[in-house]
């Protein structure tokens, strides 16, 4: 084990995160390092904005579109710069930056516009927008290129993916291809100060005229991400809009920051990035401690990200802060200041996920002097701002540092990613670190030493063995946005000793991102035995989260397999067009489906009356659907009043966003299935009903797939009003609804006027079954209540 760093820092552990405890720096009348409370990874452990984020911000977040920012050789490329006038944002004086003396959201289009009007090197492309709706600007940075020179570029790029063993023979993309290189800023948006060094950066770059910047330009893309959270920056929070931490989201890439961040590296593949962040307090370079990745190509990484950390510490230093006169720390790097407690076991980090796109460099850059929570409410202005500004100094010296590291060491990086892909691409063996293998970084031990044993394929089975079909096509999606290579058998065929059915999913493990594959495909790993505390996330597995079965190949010929490559899951979805339907409750589509059917409009919609209040369910404790199956769904009496999960055929339907939120639900199979064992028997009013039949109406035109885009029909007349309650009551659980004899009778008639008069062809005949178990109301009790088992 690599000795503790000595000094005035020690090491706090809990289960979840590793707090890191600054010495209290005691300068009148203000301290003037971090905290004295023990400071985490990137600020303050997560707040419960996720749940208290409105309804909107989360439809924003999960159906945002994405930018595509890939320069595809096989298509139209411009050539740089890509310049274009930003339209300015409302000033907004509440936007938690200015109190710190940096720039506010609102200011930062009006600086883009002022720095591409310097020259020819900056070009400005918006990557997509926050979940709050803000624009994240994707700036470049780099000389002129002309169409063609953009394309030639493109062509390298996908070579070294691609065919990485020719990339590594090819003199001409040695000698013009640009390494690419990636400075993230601001991906919580209470750590400010990285944005406004990158802005000073850039506006360096765009006026230097010495040799030095002209050759880095020559044979570099600069790429900056100016700030990752808008939402954030303005409230001062860490999370988006949304309420999501996104430094933790890259395995799941739920918001759509996150995927824009995603497309960025995927489309631009950096040999080096930098995530600026804050604060602790000496400046935190990474490499991490252990435990590491299983899935890196961790010799390449760790030579690379060493030797960057160490001029990027020297610089930092360089800068002349200290101790004594400035509150400021010498910096700090994990991997060989610390045991454990900072590791980059999980992918959910953005240099670590950037590590599986052919980063092999990359870096989380903590500065040091805080300025956010309890900091920015209780220290004076000028403090606070003259720690700002010894932040952004600290984040411009290590983002130079890195440039000086691209522009001398540009032919091994770009060597280095090259042989990442090429052992993918080959299934060759991982390296083990060692003193041996990774020479100039010192102290390697054996508790440093993780490799992973790939299998040769996975498969994502198709037919009877599928837990969950929508599971599939959901984590199928999820691979190809991951840039993970998936083809589908057009036959079935045997792999590793197993037999699977035509539409099977297959991953070739010999490709060139097979970490990510891994990292997201297999079940992980146990290694309590080696480690006693973990940063943070330590475990994840999609497969089992999402509920989709995976099954992993050790052996076979998948070269020969009757295979095809995919861009989209095949379409999964189905609705009965008869008979009694059934909703499987195999993933999280499908509870959101059941729930949609069992919602009622909330107080003040449309029509004016009053409804149950929304039900929520989820899988019991430990039994999946069987239980469900076994037992049915009881809706527990409420208030008679206002209850139409209750009373069927009283009391109101769903509105339009409820039919939208079903058809989503059940478009992406198995859906409604007729006649599956394992089904649920769905419990809801008439109005659930009629989103049903008209799930079917659309799937009997062959649109199925479009139920999430139905109209509200108004909801006809009732019949039978003079009836007794009890009557209605009977009649509802008997299946007709309240309708009664006469009203089939008379559904019938109009049918059969439809299809000879006006050309409407009748509605097709469903029956929905309704179990209601009437129990004593509770004091004090409103609504219905759903509950399962």
């Amino acid at each position: 084990m690599r000795p503790p760093r000595p000094g005035p820092r020690s090491t706090l552990f809990s289960a979840a995160v590793v707090a890191v405890t600054a010495g209290a720096l005691l300068i009148a009348p203000y301290p003037a390092g971090a905290d004295p409370r023990p400071t985490v990874r990137e600020g303050d452990p997560l707040p419960r904005g996720a749940s208290d984020a409105p309804a909107s911000a989360a439809h924003r977040a999960l159906t945002a579109p994405e930018t595509d920012l890939a320069d595809d050789a096989g298509r139209t490329v411009r050539g740089y710069p890509r310049e274009q006038v930003l339209a300015p944002d409302p000033e907004n004086p509440a936007d938690k930056s200015i109190k710190l003396g940096l720039t506010p959201y609102h200011a930062i289009a009006p600086k883009l516009n002022a720095l591409q009007a310097l020259g020819d090197r900056v070009s400005v492309e918006i990557a997509g927008r926050s979940a709050g709706g803000h624009r994240l600007y994707l700036v470049t940075v780099t000389a002129p290129e002309t169409a063609r020179q953009a394309r030639a570029q493109a062509r390298m790029r996908e070579r070294i993916e691609n065919a990485p063993r020719l990339a590594a023979k090819d003199r001409t993309l040695k000698k013009t291809y640009k390494t690419p290189v990636f400075f993230n800023n601001n991906i919580h948006g209470n750590e400010w100060e990285g944005t406004d060094a990158a802005l000073r950066l850039i506006e360096r770059l765009a006026k230097a005229k010495d040799t030095r910047t002209k050759d880095l330009l020559t044979h570099s893309r600069l790429y900056f991400n100016i700030t990752a959270n808008p939402d954030g920056r303005i409230a001062g929070t860490r999370t988006n809009a949304s309420g999501f931490d996104m430094n933790r989201d890259f395995v799941t890439a739920s918001q759509p920051e996150v995927r824009a961040m995603r497309r960025i590296q995927i489309g631009k593949q950096p040999a080096v990035m930098l995530d600026l962040h804050g604060y602790v307090n000496g400046t935190l370079i990474e490499p991490t401690t252990p435990p590491h990745g299983e899935n890196y190509e961790y010799d390449l990484f760790l030579k690379n990200t060493y030797a960057n950390a160490l001029r990027m510490e020297a610089a930092v230093n360089g800068l002349g802060y200290t101790h004594d006169k400035d509150g400021v720390d010498p910096a700090q790097i994990p991997f060989r200041d610390s045991e454990e407690g900072w590791d980059d076991w999980p992918p959910v980090f953005t240099p670590q996920y950037a590590a599986f796109h052919g980063t092999v460099a990359a870096h989380t850059v903590e500065i040091p002097l805080q300025v956010n929570n309890a900091a920015y409410e209780s220290l004076p202005v000028a403090e606070l701002r003259r720690r700002s500004a010894i932040n952004v100094d600290v984040a411009g010296a290590a983002m130079e540092a890195t440039l000086g590291f691209v522009r001398e060491k540009r032919s091994s990086l770009l060597a280095d990613q090259i042989e990442v892909f090429r052992r993918g691409a080959a299934g060759a063996a991982q390296v083990p670190v060692s003193e041996e293998t990774v020479p100039g970084v010192p102290g390697i031990g054996p508790e440093d030493v993780y490799t992973a044993e790939f299998p040769r394929a996975y498969v994502v089975p198709a037919g009877r063995t599928q837990r969950s079909a929508t599971a599939a096509a959901r984590l199928v999606d999820h691979l190809i946005a991951n840039d993970i290579r998936v083809t589908r058998a057009t036959a079935g065929f045997r792999l590793g000793g197993r037999t699977y059915a035509k539409g099977s999913y297959v991953v070739d493990m010999r490709q060139a991102k097979r970490g990510l594959a891994n990292a997201l495909l297999a079940d992980g790993r146990d290694i309590s035995d080696k480690v006693s505390v973990m940063y943070d996330i330590s475990g994840w597995s999609l497969g089992r989260l999402w509920g989709a079965t995976v099954v992993a190949a050790e052996s076979g010929r998948v070269s020969a397999l009757p295979v095809r490559p995919v861009r989209s899951a095949a379409h999964v979805g189905r609705v009965a067009p008869r008979g009694t339907l059934r909703l499987r409750l195999d993933s999280p589509q499908e509870i959101a489906a059941l729930n949609s059917l069992t919602e009622g409009r909330r107080p003040g919609a449309a029509g004016g009356r009053r409804q149950c209040p929304r039900a929520v369910l989820g899988p019991p404790e430990g039994g999946g659907a069987r239980p469900l199956a076994r037992r049915g769904v009881r809706v527990d009496e409420g208030e008679r009043r206002h209850c139409a999960a209750a009373r069927p055929g009283r009391g109101g339907g769903l509105g339009g966003r409820a039919v939208r939120a079903a058809g989503d639900g059940l478009r992406r199979g198995p859906g409604v299935d007729r006649g599956s064992q394992r089904g649920l028997r769905l419990v809801a009013g008439r109005c659930a009903v009629r989103v049903v039949r008209s799930v079917v109406r659309r799937a009997e035109r062959g649109r199925a797939d479009g139920a999430d885009r139905l109209p509200h029909r108004p909801r006809p007349r009732r019949r039978g009003r003079g009836r007794g309650r009890a009557e209605q009551r009977h009649r509802a659980a008997e299946g007709d609804g309240g309708r009664g004899q006469r009203g089939r009778q008379r559904r019938g008639a109009r049918g059969e006027r439809g299809r000879t008069g006006d050309g409407r062809r009748p509605r097709p005949r469903l029956r929905l079954r309704a179990r209601l178990v009437h129990r004593p109301r509770p004091r004090g009790h409103r609504g219905a209540v759903v509950r399962h088992g």
